[in-house]
Protein backbone atom coordinates (compact mmCIF):
# COMPACT_ATOMS: atom_id res chain seq x y z
CA UNK A 1 0.00 0.00 0.00
CA UNK A 2 1.64 3.24 -1.15
CA UNK A 3 2.12 6.52 0.68
CA UNK A 4 0.20 9.62 -0.23
CA UNK A 5 2.26 12.00 1.88
CA UNK A 6 5.92 12.22 2.95
CA UNK A 7 6.62 15.42 4.89
CA UNK A 8 9.97 16.62 6.20
CA UNK A 9 10.10 19.24 8.96
CA UNK A 10 11.92 20.23 12.12
CA UNK A 11 10.84 20.88 15.69
CA UNK A 12 13.03 23.59 17.22
CA UNK A 13 11.62 23.08 20.71
CA UNK A 14 13.25 25.33 23.34
CA UNK A 15 15.02 23.71 26.28
CA UNK A 16 14.02 24.49 29.82
CA UNK A 17 17.72 25.23 30.39
CA UNK A 18 20.78 25.06 28.14
CA UNK A 19 22.93 21.91 28.10
CA UNK A 20 26.70 22.04 27.58
CA UNK A 21 29.54 19.62 26.89
CA UNK A 22 32.97 19.85 25.30
CA UNK A 23 31.64 19.75 21.72
CA UNK A 24 28.52 21.92 21.88
CA UNK A 25 26.15 24.07 23.90
CA UNK A 26 22.44 23.68 23.09
CA UNK A 27 19.36 25.67 24.05
CA UNK A 28 16.85 24.06 21.69
CA UNK A 29 16.20 20.78 19.91
CA UNK A 30 18.02 20.29 16.60
CA UNK A 31 16.30 17.53 14.68
CA UNK A 32 14.60 16.45 11.50
CA UNK A 33 11.09 14.95 11.57
CA UNK A 34 9.41 12.81 8.95
CA UNK A 35 5.63 12.36 8.81
CA UNK A 36 4.28 9.69 6.46
CA UNK A 37 0.63 9.11 5.62
CA UNK A 38 -0.63 6.02 3.88
CA UNK A 39 -3.47 5.83 1.41
CA UNK A 40 -5.41 4.20 4.27
CA UNK A 41 -5.12 7.42 6.31
CA UNK A 42 -2.69 6.00 8.90
CA UNK A 43 0.15 8.30 9.96
CA UNK A 44 3.68 7.35 11.00
CA UNK A 45 6.25 9.65 12.58
CA UNK A 46 10.04 9.49 12.78
CA UNK A 47 12.91 11.60 14.09
CA UNK A 48 16.64 11.95 13.60
CA UNK A 49 19.11 14.32 15.29
CA UNK A 50 21.92 15.37 12.91
CA UNK A 51 25.17 16.18 14.70
CA UNK A 52 28.00 17.62 12.63
CA UNK A 53 30.66 16.63 15.19
CA UNK A 54 29.47 13.00 15.22
CA UNK A 55 28.34 12.08 11.71
CA UNK A 56 29.09 15.23 9.71
CA UNK A 57 25.38 15.90 9.19
CA UNK A 58 23.36 19.07 9.56
CA UNK A 59 19.64 19.70 9.34
CA UNK A 60 20.18 20.99 5.80
CA UNK A 61 22.09 17.93 4.60
CA UNK A 62 19.48 15.71 6.21
CA UNK A 63 16.75 17.44 4.24
CA UNK A 64 18.73 17.01 1.02
CA UNK A 65 19.05 13.26 1.64
CA UNK A 66 15.36 12.86 2.43
CA UNK A 67 14.24 14.85 -0.59
CA UNK A 68 16.60 12.90 -2.83
CA UNK A 69 15.11 9.57 -1.76
CA UNK A 70 11.52 10.70 -1.21
CA UNK A 71 10.13 8.71 -4.14
CA UNK A 72 11.92 5.55 -2.98
CA UNK A 73 10.55 5.88 0.54
CA UNK A 74 7.04 6.42 -0.78
CA UNK A 75 7.21 3.09 -2.64
CA UNK A 76 8.42 0.95 0.28
CA UNK A 77 5.45 -1.18 1.28
CA UNK A 78 6.57 -3.28 4.28
CA UNK A 79 9.42 -4.14 6.67
CA UNK A 80 10.96 -6.63 4.25
CA UNK A 81 11.29 -3.98 1.54
CA UNK A 82 12.63 -1.51 4.10
CA UNK A 83 15.32 -3.98 5.19
CA UNK A 84 16.23 -4.59 1.55
CA UNK A 85 16.56 -0.86 0.85
CA UNK A 86 18.67 -0.42 3.99
CA UNK A 87 21.02 -3.20 2.94
CA UNK A 88 21.50 -2.02 -0.65
CA UNK A 89 22.04 1.65 0.30
CA UNK A 90 24.47 1.04 3.15
CA UNK A 91 27.12 3.55 2.03
CA UNK A 92 24.57 6.32 1.49
CA UNK A 93 23.03 5.71 4.92
CA UNK A 94 26.51 5.73 6.50
CA UNK A 95 26.84 9.32 5.24
CA UNK A 96 23.37 10.39 6.43
CA UNK A 97 22.36 8.15 9.36
CA UNK A 98 20.20 10.65 11.24
CA UNK A 99 18.30 11.56 8.09
CA UNK A 100 17.60 7.94 7.23
CA UNK A 101 16.67 7.25 10.87
CA UNK A 102 13.83 9.76 10.65
CA UNK A 103 12.42 8.12 7.52
CA UNK A 104 12.89 4.59 8.82
CA UNK A 105 11.17 5.22 12.15
CA UNK A 106 8.23 6.87 10.39
CA UNK A 107 7.83 3.87 8.08
CA UNK A 108 8.17 1.35 10.92
CA UNK A 109 5.51 3.23 12.87
CA UNK A 110 3.18 3.11 9.87
CA UNK A 111 3.85 -0.58 9.12
CA UNK A 112 3.22 -1.48 12.74
CA UNK A 113 -0.10 0.30 12.73
CA UNK A 114 -1.15 -1.45 9.52
CA UNK A 115 -0.38 -4.89 10.95
CA UNK A 116 -1.58 -4.12 14.48
CA UNK A 117 1.92 -4.85 15.84
CA UNK A 118 4.09 -2.86 18.23
CA UNK A 119 7.63 -1.92 17.24
CA UNK A 120 8.85 -4.83 19.33
CA UNK A 121 6.55 -7.35 17.64
CA UNK A 122 7.42 -5.93 14.23
CA UNK A 123 11.18 -6.34 14.79
CA UNK A 124 11.22 -9.49 16.92
CA UNK A 125 12.24 -7.84 20.21
CA UNK A 126 10.90 -9.21 23.48
CA UNK A 127 9.53 -6.44 25.76
CA UNK A 128 11.04 -6.46 29.24
CA UNK A 129 10.42 -4.64 32.48
CA UNK A 130 11.03 -1.05 33.61
CA UNK A 131 14.29 0.62 32.57
CA UNK A 132 16.60 2.29 35.08
CA UNK A 133 17.87 5.61 33.72
CA UNK A 134 21.18 7.26 34.60
CA UNK A 135 21.36 10.86 35.70
CA UNK A 136 23.25 12.88 33.05
CA UNK A 137 25.08 16.03 34.15
CA UNK A 138 26.21 18.69 31.67
CA UNK A 139 29.40 20.73 31.88
CA UNK A 140 27.67 23.94 32.99
CA UNK A 141 28.43 26.12 35.99
CA UNK A 142 28.42 25.07 39.62
CA UNK A 143 24.98 26.53 40.35
CA UNK A 144 23.39 24.55 37.53
CA UNK A 145 25.22 21.39 38.57
CA UNK A 146 24.09 21.85 42.17
CA UNK A 147 20.47 22.26 41.12
CA UNK A 148 20.67 19.18 38.90
CA UNK A 149 22.27 17.13 41.66
CA UNK A 150 19.60 18.18 44.14
CA UNK A 151 16.76 17.45 41.74
CA UNK A 152 18.10 14.08 40.62
CA UNK A 153 18.78 13.23 44.25
CA UNK A 154 15.18 13.94 45.23
CA UNK A 155 14.01 11.75 42.35
CA UNK A 156 16.29 8.96 43.55
CA UNK A 157 18.61 8.64 40.54
CA UNK A 158 21.76 6.83 41.68
CA UNK A 159 23.99 6.07 38.71
CA UNK A 160 25.37 9.05 36.79
CA UNK A 161 27.18 10.22 33.68
CA UNK A 162 29.22 13.37 34.22
CA UNK A 163 30.30 15.57 31.31
CA UNK A 164 33.83 16.81 31.95
CA UNK A 165 34.09 20.59 32.32
CA UNK A 166 37.80 20.99 31.59
CA UNK A 167 38.61 21.99 35.17
CA UNK A 168 40.26 19.12 37.08
CA UNK A 169 39.34 20.59 40.45
CA UNK A 170 35.70 21.09 39.47
CA UNK A 171 35.39 17.66 37.90
CA UNK A 172 36.91 16.02 40.97
CA UNK A 173 34.45 17.80 43.31
CA UNK A 174 31.53 16.73 41.15
CA UNK A 175 32.66 13.14 40.75
CA UNK A 176 33.26 12.83 44.49
CA UNK A 177 29.78 14.12 45.28
CA UNK A 178 28.02 11.86 42.77
CA UNK A 179 29.99 8.77 43.81
CA UNK A 180 28.34 8.92 47.23
CA UNK A 181 25.06 7.94 45.52
CA UNK A 182 26.21 5.28 43.09
CA UNK A 183 28.44 4.47 40.13
CA UNK A 184 29.77 7.34 38.02
CA UNK A 185 31.09 7.38 34.46
CA UNK A 186 32.65 10.33 32.64
CA UNK A 187 32.04 11.73 29.17
CA UNK A 188 34.88 13.75 27.67
CA UNK A 189 33.37 14.33 24.19
CA UNK A 190 36.84 14.00 22.56
CA UNK A 191 38.22 16.74 24.82
CA UNK A 192 41.88 15.71 24.99
CA UNK A 193 44.44 16.05 22.20
CA UNK A 194 46.70 13.17 23.28
CA UNK A 195 46.63 10.06 25.43
CA UNK A 196 49.13 11.63 27.87
CA UNK A 197 46.89 14.69 28.32
CA UNK A 198 43.88 12.46 28.96
CA UNK A 199 45.76 10.24 31.41
CA UNK A 200 46.95 13.24 33.42
CA UNK A 201 43.38 14.52 33.76
CA UNK A 202 41.61 11.19 34.28
CA UNK A 203 43.92 9.17 36.52
CA UNK A 204 43.21 11.31 39.63
CA UNK A 205 39.47 10.64 39.18
CA UNK A 206 39.80 6.84 39.21
CA UNK A 207 38.78 6.43 42.89
CA UNK A 208 35.29 7.80 42.10
CA UNK A 209 34.53 6.71 38.53
CA UNK A 210 34.57 3.45 36.57
CA UNK A 211 34.65 4.51 32.91
CA UNK A 212 35.28 7.36 30.51
CA UNK A 213 33.53 7.98 27.20
CA UNK A 214 35.45 9.33 24.19
CA UNK A 215 38.44 11.00 25.86
CA UNK A 216 40.41 11.55 22.62
CA UNK A 217 39.71 11.71 18.88
CA UNK A 218 37.21 9.20 17.54
CA UNK A 219 38.65 5.78 16.60
CA UNK A 220 42.11 6.47 17.95
CA UNK A 221 42.20 2.90 19.21
CA UNK A 222 45.89 3.02 20.18
CA UNK A 223 45.44 6.09 22.39
CA UNK A 224 42.24 4.72 23.89
CA UNK A 225 43.97 1.47 24.81
CA UNK A 226 46.81 3.44 26.40
CA UNK A 227 44.33 5.43 28.48
CA UNK A 228 42.62 2.27 29.68
CA UNK A 229 45.93 0.66 30.59
CA UNK A 230 47.27 3.72 32.43
CA UNK A 231 44.11 4.73 34.32
CA UNK A 232 42.29 1.44 34.82
CA UNK A 233 39.12 3.07 33.49
CA UNK A 234 36.81 1.25 31.11
CA UNK A 235 36.41 2.91 27.70
CA UNK A 236 32.97 3.77 26.29
CA UNK A 237 32.75 4.48 22.55
CA UNK A 238 30.25 7.01 21.22
CA UNK A 239 31.62 9.16 18.40
CA UNK A 240 33.89 6.18 17.62
CA UNK A 241 30.88 3.96 16.93
CA UNK A 242 28.78 4.57 13.83
CA UNK A 243 28.68 1.20 12.06
CA UNK A 244 29.06 -2.54 12.62
CA UNK A 245 32.63 -2.20 11.30
CA UNK A 246 33.45 0.07 14.25
CA UNK A 247 32.28 -2.62 16.67
CA UNK A 248 34.58 -5.11 14.99
CA UNK A 249 37.52 -2.67 15.11
CA UNK A 250 37.33 -1.55 18.72
CA UNK A 251 39.54 -3.40 21.23
CA UNK A 252 38.09 -6.07 23.47
CA UNK A 253 36.45 -4.79 26.61
CA UNK A 254 35.39 -1.45 25.15
CA UNK A 255 31.67 -0.69 25.62
CA UNK A 256 29.62 0.76 22.72
CA UNK A 257 27.22 3.63 23.33
CA UNK A 258 24.30 2.91 21.00
CA UNK A 259 22.24 5.89 19.81
CA UNK A 260 19.52 5.11 17.29
CA UNK A 261 19.94 8.35 15.36
CA UNK A 262 23.71 8.20 14.79
CA UNK A 263 23.54 4.50 13.85
CA UNK A 264 21.03 5.09 11.09
CA UNK A 265 17.77 3.86 12.54
CA UNK A 266 16.43 1.01 14.61
CA UNK A 267 17.12 -1.84 12.20
CA UNK A 268 20.80 -0.91 11.91
CA UNK A 269 21.03 -0.26 15.67
CA UNK A 270 19.79 -3.78 16.34
CA UNK A 271 22.42 -5.14 13.96
CA UNK A 272 25.18 -3.23 15.78
CA UNK A 273 23.81 -4.48 19.09
CA UNK A 274 23.84 -8.07 17.83
CA UNK A 275 27.49 -7.73 16.80
CA UNK A 276 28.42 -6.23 20.18
CA UNK A 277 26.64 -8.94 22.15
CA UNK A 278 28.27 -11.64 20.02
CA UNK A 279 31.63 -10.27 21.19
CA UNK A 280 30.50 -10.33 24.81
CA UNK A 281 30.35 -6.56 25.16
CA UNK A 282 28.11 -4.66 27.55
CA UNK A 283 26.44 -1.64 25.96
CA UNK A 284 25.04 1.77 26.82
CA UNK A 285 21.80 2.84 25.15
CA UNK A 286 22.18 6.57 24.80
CA UNK A 287 20.18 9.51 23.50
CA UNK A 288 20.86 12.70 21.57
CA UNK A 289 20.51 15.81 23.70
CA UNK A 290 17.14 17.32 22.85
CA UNK A 291 15.57 14.29 21.25
CA UNK A 292 11.81 14.02 21.62
CA UNK A 293 9.68 11.04 22.59
CA UNK A 294 9.79 9.82 18.98
CA UNK A 295 13.46 8.86 19.24
CA UNK A 296 13.06 7.88 22.89
CA UNK A 297 10.46 5.31 21.83
CA UNK A 298 13.00 3.67 19.52
CA UNK A 299 15.54 3.75 22.35
CA UNK A 300 13.16 1.74 24.53
CA UNK A 301 13.04 -1.02 21.91
CA UNK A 302 16.83 -1.05 21.65
CA UNK A 303 17.31 -1.12 25.44
CA UNK A 304 14.96 -4.08 25.78
CA UNK A 305 16.81 -5.89 22.99
CA UNK A 306 20.10 -5.41 24.90
CA UNK A 307 18.77 -7.43 27.83
CA UNK A 308 21.49 -8.55 30.23
CA UNK A 309 24.12 -6.69 28.21
CA UNK A 310 22.58 -3.31 29.06
CA UNK A 311 25.10 -1.55 31.30
CA UNK A 312 23.32 1.82 31.42
CA UNK A 313 20.46 3.69 29.78
CA UNK A 314 20.20 7.42 29.09
CA UNK A 315 16.83 7.84 27.37
CA UNK A 316 13.67 9.59 28.55
CA UNK A 317 14.96 13.12 29.16
CA UNK A 318 12.46 14.86 26.91
CA UNK A 319 9.95 15.86 29.62
CA UNK A 320 12.83 17.13 31.78
CA UNK A 321 14.67 19.11 29.12
CA UNK A 322 12.09 20.20 26.50
CA UNK A 323 9.39 22.81 27.03
CA UNK A 324 7.03 20.63 25.00
CA UNK A 325 7.20 17.41 23.00
CA UNK A 326 6.73 16.46 19.36
CA UNK A 327 4.51 13.49 20.20
CA UNK A 328 2.23 12.17 22.88
CA UNK A 329 2.29 10.37 25.27
CA UNK A 330 5.61 11.81 26.39
CA UNK A 331 8.22 9.19 27.27
CA UNK A 332 10.16 10.05 30.39
CA UNK A 333 11.47 8.55 33.60
CA UNK A 334 9.93 9.12 37.01
CA UNK A 335 10.78 8.40 40.63
CA UNK A 336 13.91 6.36 41.12
CA UNK A 337 14.93 7.06 37.54
CA UNK A 338 12.58 4.34 36.36
CA UNK A 339 11.03 4.50 32.91
CA UNK A 340 7.81 2.50 32.66
CA UNK A 341 7.29 1.60 29.01
CA UNK A 342 5.45 -1.72 28.87
CA UNK A 343 2.13 0.00 28.08
CA UNK A 344 3.61 1.15 24.76
CA UNK A 345 3.66 -2.44 23.55
CA UNK A 346 -0.12 -2.56 23.84
CA UNK A 347 -0.34 -0.07 20.97
CA UNK A 348 0.33 -0.63 17.29
CA UNK A 349 3.48 0.88 15.81
CA UNK A 350 5.30 3.30 18.06
CA UNK A 351 2.08 4.04 19.91
CA UNK A 352 2.60 7.81 19.65
CA UNK A 353 0.56 10.64 18.15
CA UNK A 354 2.47 13.53 16.57
CA UNK A 355 1.75 16.92 18.09
CA UNK A 356 4.27 18.99 16.11
CA UNK A 357 3.28 18.98 12.43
Amino acid sequence: MSLRRFTVSTAAIPFRTSFAHASAVRSQAENVLVIVEGSDGLIGVGEGCPRSYVTGETQDTARVFLEKHRSDFMRIADVTELRDWTRTREAEIDAAPAAFCAAELALLDLFGQRSGASLEALLGVAPAGPLSISAVYGAGGDLKFGLQAALFGVFGLRTAKLKLSGSQARDRRRATRLARRGSVRLDANNMFATADEAIAALAPLKPWVWAVEEPVAARDWVALAQIREATGLSIICDESLLTVNDVMAMPRGFAPNLRVSKLGGLIRSLQVLEAAVAQGRNVIVGAQVGETSILARAGVTLAWAAGRNLAACEIGYGPWLLRCDAATPAIGFGWGGVLQARALTMRAGAGLRPTWV
